[in-house]
């Protein structure tokens, strides 16, 4: 049974699952799944007509990838527990769970950018190459954009636009964010384990 939550697009209460902005996420989240499944086709397209995957002498840092899908996995559990302070009116609780996401988020971005400066093969050097920054890539654009969204909630809860009975954008955030988590962890055992 759903949540029933004032919607802030209208007056009263409606279903949360039930709201334009909640339905507007849900489908601009499948239209991604498309995206990243289509990317994951090519990815293992390219793996089975190739004689050698990856190619020879190219080596992944896995450990920096592995601290950055830890960063990712703690930042859904910090946002998470985020929802859960607003829900209990908690503002400042909110602040500091939206704070810390966005700063795991960057810290994720950094590592990101220092792999891509340190790796040994660039985009055009190989198939692989090609694949393998277009999906980081497009993840990485995806964390950005998480980043600027809940940075402009945290804007709006500094403003105290949020409360325990109106958290509605906190909870399509939180969607998104966690889509974007599980998409690092689809890449990451894809291009770092399964290879």
């Amino acid at each position: 049974m759903s949540k029933i939550v004032p919607s802030e697009s209208f007056g009263g209460t409606v279903k949360a699952s039930r709201t334009p902005m909640y339905l507007g996420m849900v489908l601009f989240i499948v239209s991604e799944v498309f995206l990243f499944g289509s990317l994951f086709l090519v990815y293992y397209y390219l793996r089975t007509e190739s004689p050698v995957w990856p190619p020879a002498g190219i080596h992944l840092d896995i450990v920096l990838a592995g601290i950055n899908t830890f960063i990712l996995l703690f930042s859904s559990v910090v946002m998470w527990k985020s929802v859960r302070y607003i829900r209990a009116g908690n503002e400042k609780g909110l602040t500091g769970g939206l704070s810390l996401v966005i700063f795991l988020g960057a810290a994720f971005l950094g590592i990101t950018i220092f792999e891509w400066i340190h790796e040994d093969f660039r985009p055009w050097t190989s198939a692989y190459g090609s694949i393998f920054y277009t999906m980081t890539g497009f993840h990485a654009l995806h964390v950005l954009g998480g980043i600027l969204m809940l940075a402009a909630l945290l804007g709006r809860n500094v403003r105290h636009r949020f409360s325990s009975t109106r958290y509605l954008a906190i909870e399509v955030g939180a969607l998104y964010w966690h889509f974007v988590d599980l998409i690092w962890i689809l890449v990451f055992t894809t291009i770092f384990i399964i290879r």
